[in-house]
């Protein structure tokens, strides 16, 4: 600003305030600048982008009539004059019509500040404009003489990201960084475990090729290496453990050193080495010459991306190999939990590949403590123990502009006048482990991802540039020309790969900057925005009957352990001070700020879980209520599926399962925050903020709002499944001497999270119409309903009014036959009254399958113990019982009931079945061998662990159990969610609509004028008719039962 201008500014300003705002010109000057880096929410920068596209396609044009001009022109105007060359181009008219409005009508709008989800955004116009250009040219980094320009950009890219990541680009040695684009971080992660593979068997293959009669036996006695506790030893009288354990600089160097202290060149060497190394002869080979027997590991942190396993796979370190470190509450990498793992390692003589740093892990945005990682090695190396480290900063990476001053690789000072956005951005943690980043030997960076490049662009940079020779299927000749020409494709795992996307990445980073003025501007607005998004989930349930929000990442006063007055008083600031201040008026509040630094997690990315009030204000303890309560609300607020309508969502959040064993104590700090209680994964809620823009007018309240009101939707849904109401209730009746009744439970109701047998006596009548209508259909299933809503204890106290019918009722069936009504059911006595809520099951199905077995010396009857969800519900009455050893069953023990053990059926092998199947062999007249077992239990004993005393108890007698005639199996009502209006919702899995129906709508939608059957062919589809259509493919084939269809809420409603 002209001294002139400031001055002017400065007066005008002062008659609204005493100090000019210099700060806020500055900042104002800053989003300015960054608008101009993309199209913008509503396609605002629309006529530049058509403008750069012009250009675009004249320069192409240019560039082909320069080239040998005086070449003929091969396509003439009589050509495309022609009707066969102007209907070809009618078709693709017509083809780019519908995929330009498919993909309007069906493409997730990233570009929104309303996306919340994944770690995508729009990308930025200078790496779209470059990308495009460049595919015009469609030039292949897989080799320079299929892209001369392209391939020298994409070395150039690598050292401006190496550069950023804080490794020194100034060494000219042979010992120089170096990176690369790959088509991913996956593909990056890939070849840093490729690499760090080679490395560790690097000093085997040459241990083998300087034997005695070896092609490099000549050097034995004379070629020394250090060992990684510092100690200078023969090479040759290294034994295995030393060998896996040089230091990865060591093992870098020693093919130079080979050719500068004896001569032996590159290329003999390469040669040479072929013949031995891992590439070539495979890992199994050198594990069993030097006798390696423990499996090398390789340590993640429990954040781990599925890339990992994935890796180890391919590689063939085999999954199982990776192992998780565990993590502290804010979901970061343990130091002292990854110290023990080494420690174990070093004691068993057990070497290790490398540990990974996760910089900002993909659904938390925890940036784990590299800074520990580097001393650990410190410490193990003195100890004889050495390991590659790699950083995982695919999301973290470009982060570390925040970092760099324009122009300098310095680490930026303080500076109180320039800091609103970008020293927002950086926590002291964070910001000292992305400065330990240049101590890592790789790390993985994704242009794609936090560099708004467009796909595919990850990135891989090594520390020293010679551990990519480890990786490369060409012997070049390297060592000492390596700044000739050279090649780019021939290190990493892929042939063939776009030159678009490096050149992408390269305008994008010339025009927008990797300091702290430029990307680092824009992700310190993006922190701003996601820091802000937070303010709205910690404060979100206040004075809410309803609803509970916890972030994964507790308020300050929360994590320093402060009582529950002082987190309320915190929560209420942020609430008054920071959630709907403008940002101008913020800025200005220094303890506000001071406040919002600390908040929320360490990268932009902001985990949190839902949970409700009952009816009764209580809250709910239930993992699998709040499980499925987050879950609604993802399906609500993503696409799962092609018909879901993207304009039916006001904003799109990204859902992931934190498992147990996995997460461990922050997983239990979180259910804890929540108040949940129980063992099971608990589904969370992601929001990743890439958007400069939702901060501007505020508009994080209207998506803030936007998710509440949908949370307060589903919430309704919640408190239907779990609060206890009067209702009707069904059960089958088993035998015709004395009845039993037994109830069709359901997982997800409260009212019927109830596995209940019931003895009782019918009125005599009754019983005989009952006895009669079973001799003439024996294999029917019959159930006694209740009449009128009732609630399950007063049916417990004794009694209740009920009726008799044959079959449920279902949709598109005839109403089931009715035998008997109004009748008292009397004398009732519960066999067997075990809650199935979540917390009272078991993690997991049991080894062997039980049922209760019960009834009288003549009719035994049979249900089967529900110890664990996404079960089935299996029934049959007078089962036919030959005991070939033990004592007889008494007449007192089947009365009071007993367990039996299908001896040759594993639950945990036959268990889940998908509804509506249920297990193959639960079928009528079926022989099982069973033992039977003294129940240990009282009858409304509950779980988890009901079945842990049989696998020690001594059977009382076993033999052979036939199934009745009659036998119930259902799945689809014991598993169902139930919906408002009482019929359950299916899942409908696979989508209905194929591409070409898409296709055919969009047609429609510029052919037709009425837009209106398009509209509807969009809108979501009838959950009745889905439920309908449900019913008649898979129910109405079950025997005389239509199976598990919940009873349509009868008659009297």
């Amino acid at each position: 600003m002209s001294a002139h201008h400031h001055h002017h500014h400065q007066q005008h300003q002062q008659h609204q305030q005493r100090q000019p705002r210099p700060i806020f010109e500055h900042l104002n000057e800053r989003h300015n600048r960054l608008a101009a880096w993309f199209l913008g929410p509503k396609a605002e920068n629309a006529p530049f982008l058509r403008h750069f596209f012009e250009y675009i396609a004249k320069q192409t044009e240019e560039a082909r009539n320069k080239f040998q001009p005086a070449d003929p022109k091969f396509i003439d105007t009589e050509i495309q004059t022609s009707s066969s060359f102007q209907q070809e181009i009618k078709d693709l008219d017509g083809a780019l019509k519908e995929l330009t409005n498919a993909l309007a009508d069906h493409s997730i709008p990233f570009w929104s500040p309303r996306y919340n989800a994944h770690m995508t955004y729009d990308t930025s116009m200078p790496a779209l404009l470059g990308y495009l250009a460049t595919t015009l040219f469609n030039p292949n980094n897989v080799a320079t003489e299929a892209s001369p320009l392209t391939s020298v950009i994409e070395r150039e890219v690598g050292l401006q990201l190496c550069e950023m990541l804080g490794y020194d680009v100034r060494n000219t040695e042979s010992s120089r960084t170096w990176g690369h684009i790959t088509c991913g971080g996956s593909i990056a992660n890939l070849e840093s475990i490729w690499a760090a593979r080679n490395l560790k068997f690097y000093p085997l293959s040459l241990a083998c090729a300087i034997e005695p009669g070896a092609p490099l036996a000549s050097i034995r006695d004379e070629f020394e290496v250090e060992v990684c506790t510092g100690e200078k030893k023969l090479f040759s009288k290294l034994d295995t453990w030393e060998l896996l354990n040089l230091k990865p600089d060591t093992v870098f160097e020693l093919p130079e050193r080979l050719e500068n202290e004896f001569g032996i060149s590159s290329t003999f060497l390469s040669a040479t080495m072929n013949k031995y190394l891992i590439q070539s002869i495979g890992k199994d080979v050198l594990e069993k010459k030097f006798e390696i027997t423990k499996p090398t590991r390789y340590f993640v942190g429990g954040t781990k991306h599925y890339s990992w396993p994935k890796g180890a796979a391919l590689t063939g370190i085999g999954s199982d190999n990776i192992k998780d470190i565990p993590v502290d509450i804010n979901a970061r990498l343990d130091p002292a939990k990854l110290d023990e793992l080494l420690q174990e390692c070093l004691n068993e003589k057990r070497a290790v590949y490398a540990v990974v740093a996760i910089m900002g892990s993909t659904e938390h945005g925890a940036v784990d403590p590299l800074e520990d990682v580097v001393k650990l090695r410190e410490k193990y190396q003195k100890q004889g123990l050495s390991f590659a480290i790699h950083a995982d900063a695919a999301w973290g990476g470009y982060f570390t502009s925040l970092l760099r001053e324009e122009g300098l690789t310095a680490p930026v000072d303080s500076d109180p006048g320039n800091k609103y956005v970008p020293e927002l951005a950086l926590s002291s943690h964070t910001r000292a482990q992305l400065d330990h980043l240049k101590y890592a030997d790789s790390i993985t960076i994704d242009p794609h991802k936090s560099g708004y490049i467009p796909y595919p662009a990850g990135g891989l940079c090594y520390r020293d540039g010679r551990m990519r020779f480890l990786v490369t299927w060409l012997n070049p000749d390297v060592y000492k020309d390596s700044d000739g020409d050279e090649g780019m494709g021939v290190y990493g795992v892929e042939g063939s790969k776009p030159g678009a996307a490096p050149v992408a990445a390269w305008v994008s980073h010339r025009v927008i900057g990797l300091h702290k003025n430029g990307y680092g501007s824009l992700l310190g607005e993006a922190m701003f925005s996601c820091t802000k998004m937070y303010t709205h989930w910690v404060t979100m349930d206040m004075d809410d009957r309803h609803l509970v929000v916890v972030p994964l990442n507790p308020i300050p006063a929360d994590r320093e352990g402060k009582s529950e007055a002082e987190i309320q008083k915190q929560r209420e600031y942020i609430r008054d001070n920071i959630v709907n201040r403008p940002n101008l008026e913020l800025v200005r509040d220094d303890e506000a700020m001071k406040l919002v630094r600390e908040l929320g997690s360490d990268l932009s990315i902001n985990a949190f879980a839902c949970n409700f009030r009952l009816a009764n204000g209580e809250i709910n303890q239930d993992v699998v209520e709040s499980n499925y309560l987050n879950t609604r609300i993802y399906e609500r607020l993503s696409v799962t599926k092609i018909e879901d309508n993207i304009f039916d969502k006001p904003l799109f959040i990204m859902s992931t399962s934190m498992e147990q064993k996995v997460y461990g104590d922050c997983c239990n700090h979180l259910k804890k925050r929540l108040g949940l209680v129980g063992e099971q994964d608990l589904d969370i809620l992601v929001n990743c903020v890439m958007s400069p823009f939702p901060t501007v007018a505020n508009f994080t309240k209207d998506v803030a709002d936007a998710f509440k009101k949908i949370a307060h939707e589903e919430i309704q849904k919640c408190l239907f499944r779990n609060t206890i109401t009067a209702d009707d209730f069904r059960f089958i009746v088993q035998g015709t001497d004395k009845p039993y009744l037994t109830l069709l439970p359901m997982f997800n109701m409260a009212n019927y999270r109830h596995q209940l047998i019931l003895s009782c006596d019918l009125p005599k009548d009754v019983l005989d119409i009952y006895a009669a209508e079973r001799a003439k259909d024996p294999s029917a299933v019959f159930y006694i309903g209740t009449t009128k809503d009732v609630k399950l204890e007063s049916i417990l106290a004794g009694s209740f009014e009920a009726m008799l019918e044959k079959g449920l009722p279902a949709k598109n069936q005839p109403p089931p036959q009715r035998y008997a009504s109004n009748f008292q059911v009397t004398n009732i006595k519960a066999l067997k009254n075990s809650p199935i809520d979540s917390k009272y099951l078991d993690p997991s199905f049991p080894d062997y399958m039980y049922f209760y077995l019960y009834g009288t010396k003549d009719q035994k009857h049979i249900e089967h113990m529900l110890v664990s969800s996404s079960n089935a519900q299996l029934t049959s009455d007078q089962v036919d019982l030959q005991l070939s050893s033990g004592s007889a069953l008494s007449e007192a023990d089947l009365a009071k009931g007993l367990i039996v053990r299908l001896d040759n059926i594993h639950e945990n092998i036959v268990l889940p079945v998908l509804p509506p199947n249920t297990p193959a062999f639960f079928t009528a007249g079926k022989e099982l061998k069973v033992s039977i077992f003294q129940d240990p239990h009282a009858a409304d004993a509950h779980g988890p662990g009901l079945t842990d005393p049989l696998s020690k108890a001594t059977p009382i007698a076993s033999g052979t159990l036939k199934l009745g005639k009659m036998v119930y199996a259902d799945s689809v009502l014991l598993n169902g969610n139930p919906a408002l209006d009482g019929t359950l919702e299916v899942n409908e899995g696979v989508s209905g609509n194929t591409l070409e129906e898409r296709l055919t709508a969009t047609r429609r939608n510029f052919v037709a004028e009425d837009n209106q059957h398009v509209d509807s062919y969009y809108k979501r589809r009838d959950k009745q008719a889905a439920w309908r259509h449900y019913v008649e493919k898979n129910l109405s084939s079950i025997g005389h039962d239509t199976a598990g269809v919940r009873p349509q809420r009868s008659h009297h409603h």
